[in-house]
């Protein structure tokens, strides 16, 4: 049986993005005639056929459920579809490639209007471009992003927000910071862990990888283990922590309060993404605006589908820090 053409395999070769594919499909007006009539050409060729979708139903993809800041952001997503009365079918993948692609194939059969990703844990951008590929309808991605022209993105600015959050690290006369870091080589921990670095430089700090980095993988027992072992060997001196998610400083608490050490007085901590629970703790941390990440990605794309929006969705918001009660002027 030959296979069927995908909207992403429309744009590739039209040269366009799939935003535009779709609103030459749905009968959109504001694409320019000469480019309407090589993706109507295209379509002919390759004998298209609209699939019938559901109005109002909207996939979200996720890899953990359980992860406050996830549940966050589908919050959003789910509040901001009722308000437009769309309904949303959620996914939880545990970050498994496979599971995602099968949840994509399994939906065609519903008929939604557009799928919300949050990508797995993969540097593969082929993986994401495979997405694209199976995918027949528009795709926003959330939070986490890849290095691909012309897809639709909601996220946060994880440099500046990371700077901020080390430089008011260092405006409290802290320089030896340990960084405890998330899951190697995606985009999130990529970014914050380039902000930390430019904020030590923009000061005249250097940065000591081979003792102040460890790894805690966005993990509660992972970070529990490493703080603690760090504490015991007392192979460094440091006087604050910046860790790239706020699961993370749960689990230093944890193991800084078990060395008989405290927070503030002994170690500052900053966080990252203001999870509902950081406040319990007083935990002083960034807000990725989560909430705002899921309605700004329902908008834009309700907008693609009603031909609104003219060009790929590229959103960017302010990450804020958020100052609490967990960090001490030295």
């Amino acid at each position: 049986m030959k296979k069927k053409i995908t909207l992403h395999e429309i744009a590739k070769e039209a040269g366009v993005s799939i935003t535009t594919v779709s609103r030459v499909i749905n009968g959109g007006d504001s694409v320019e005639s000469s480019i309407k009539e090589k993706i109507e050409k295209i379509i002919l060729e390759k004998n298209y056929r609209k699939k019938k979708q559901n109005s109002k139903i909207i996939s979200v993809i996720i890899p953990d459920i359980t992860n406050p800041f996830f549940s966050s952001i589908v919050e959003g997503v789910q509040v901001t579809a009722s308000l437009y009365g769309c309904h949303i079918i959620l996914f939880q993948c545990k970050d498994n490639k496979s599971v995602y692609e099968q949840c994509i194939n399994d939906i065609k059969d519903v008929g939604v209007i557009g799928h919300v990703i949050i990508v797995p844990t993969c540097k593969n951008k082929n993986y994401i471009e495979d997405i694209l590929n199976v995918s027949e309808v528009p795709i926003i991605f959330l939070d986490r992003k890849m290095d691909i022209q012309n897809i639709n993105y909601v996220g946060a600015d994880n440099k500046v927000g990371a700077y901020n959050a080390c430089r008011y690290l260092i405006d409290l006369g802290h320089k030896n910071i340990l960084y405890l870091a998330g899951i190697d080589g995606i985009s999130t921990e990529v970014e914050r862990f380039s902000g930390f670095l430019n904020a030590l430089n923009d000061d005249g700090i250097s940065f000591d990888k081979d003792n102040f980095y460890i790894v805690g993988n966005y993990d509660f027992k992972e970070s529990y283990k490493q703080v603690k072992n760090i504490l015991k060997e007392k192979r460094v001196e440091f006087t604050a922590i910046f860790s790239s998610s706020d699961i993370m400083c749960f689990g230093a608490k944890n193991a800084i309060e078990e060395s008989g050490l405290s927070i503030p007085d002994d170690i500052s901590i900053v966080g990252y993404d203001n999870i509902l629970f950081s406040s319990s703790i007083n935990l002083t941390t960034v807000s990725s605006q989560a909430y705002n990440m899921g309605k700004n990605a329902i908008i834009s794309l309700l907008d693609i589908v009603n031909n609104i929006e003219k060009t790929s969705v590229n959103i960017l918001l302010d990450s804020n820090i958020i100052i609490r009660k967990s960090c001490k002027r030295i």
